[in-house]
């Protein structure tokens, strides 16, 4: 337990370096995720919602109260700080837990399973899923609690859909358990769903605007790509900047697949509630056949990966790369043979609840 102002000012100081760390591996993207420690039976602290993990501040970690959620502080605390509560009541041994984003446990959360049976080296490991529920709500509270409770002696969870939760009783070993669940759930995914695919951005030709005139990172970038750009930048006014990925897991879809529903809730948020392909040269009116439309970020191009949008260079290469992982996640799925979409009415809050308040919070962090 931590007592004095400068013990909890360390603890604050800890936690944004825990962060910093998993978000400089992979483990935590954009601001998506969180963190948190107990701080006393009464109180934890957590990081903030909306606010990137390389902008925090010690006086961004909210302290909360972990019977009522009560904070005292400027700054919103994670809107799943009620997951976490919930977690240090069912755990008295636990004071440091983890929820990230993380690629390949998102993506075996897609599955459909109740638990992942996987490896790591020569131990065999088991990974219970959470059923899924929207974030912040009181049905993912149950979900996970319920699992947890289950599973009694396991200390790493996958969150359906959404991304996994690791505890530990430092922040050390809530590490290893993200870092675990990463390498066995990859392995699974090579095993049972034959997609041996790396994840990241590959860039083919981008773009950006500057003073209404489009600078392509290639001079000589092709036509027939120059006047995809001109289509977006037409029909997308808040568009400022382009990134062509061309991905190994976003090239395969752009050859095999006709229609992308979201399978990540941070794909659901986003990119988008549905995104087509094209599955010829021609569309439905013979001439053009890129759908781009209004709230959906990334547009794909027939056997040539996907154009990620955005209103800045940042913005873009997010689009990028939740794409790509919502890309393996597809490709998981399909090879697997079955797995759990989000449903419509799913995305379509999770979308506008993005759009419409938390990619806000960054630039406007007060409450």
């Amino acid at each position: 337990m931590l007592h004095g102002k400068e013990e909890i000012l360390e603890a604050k100081k800890h936690i944004i370096e825990v962060a910093r760390e998993l978000h400089e591996i992979g483990l935590l993207v954009r601001t998506w995720g969180n963190v948190s420690q107990r701080i006393n039976e009464k109180s934890f602290l957590i990081t903030p919602s909306g606010i990137k993990y390389e902008d925090l501040t010690p006086d961004m970690i909210e302290e909360v109260n972990i019977q009522d959620l009560s904070y005292k502080g400027d700054f919103l605390p994670s809107t799943e700080k009620a997951v976490h509560a919930a977690c240090y009541k069912e755990r008295k041994n636990i004071d440091f837990i983890i929820h990230t984003h993380q690629v390949y446990a998102s993506c075996a959360g897609t599955l459909g399973m109740k638990r992942i049976l996987s490896y790591l080296e020569d131990n065999d490991v088991e990974i219970p899923v959470a059923p899924f529920a929207l974030p912040g709500t009181e049905q993912l509270v149950d979900n996970t609690i319920r699992t947890i409770k289950k599973y009694h002696d396991c200390n790493g969870f996958i969150m359906a859909n959404h991304g996994t939760l690791c505890l530990g009783k430092n922040s050390k070993e809530a590490i290893y358990e993200a870092e675990k669940m990463e390498i066995a759930c990859n392995n699974f995914l090579i095993d049972v769903c034959k997609t041996d695919i790396h994840h990241g951005v590959e860039f083919g030709f981008n773009s950006h605007l500057e003073n209404g005139e489009i600078v392509y990172d290639i001079p000589d970038t092709p036509k027939r790509v120059r006047h995809i750009h001109e289509l977006i930048y037409a029909k997308r006014k808040d568009v400022k900047y382009i990134i062509h990925n061309k991905s190994e897991a976003v090239m395969t879809v752009s050859r095999r697949a006709n229609h992308m529903r979201p399978l990540l809730y941070d794909f659901a948020q986003l990119i988008g509630v549905s995104v087509k392909v094209p599955s010829n040269e021609h569309g439905k009116d013979g001439m053009s056949y890129h759908n781009i439309k209004k709230n959906v970020n990334a547009v794909f191009s027939l056997y040539d990966g996907a154009y990620c949008l955005g209103a800045s260079y940042d913005d873009a290469m997010d689009v990028a790369d939740v794409l790509d992982k919502g890309c393996i996640a597809h490709i998981a799925v399909m090879r697997h043979g079955e797995g759990h979409f989000l449903s419509l009415w799913e995305c379509y809050k999770m979308n506008r609840f993005y759009r419409k308040s938390y990619s806000k919070r960054a630039e406007i962090v007060k409450k």
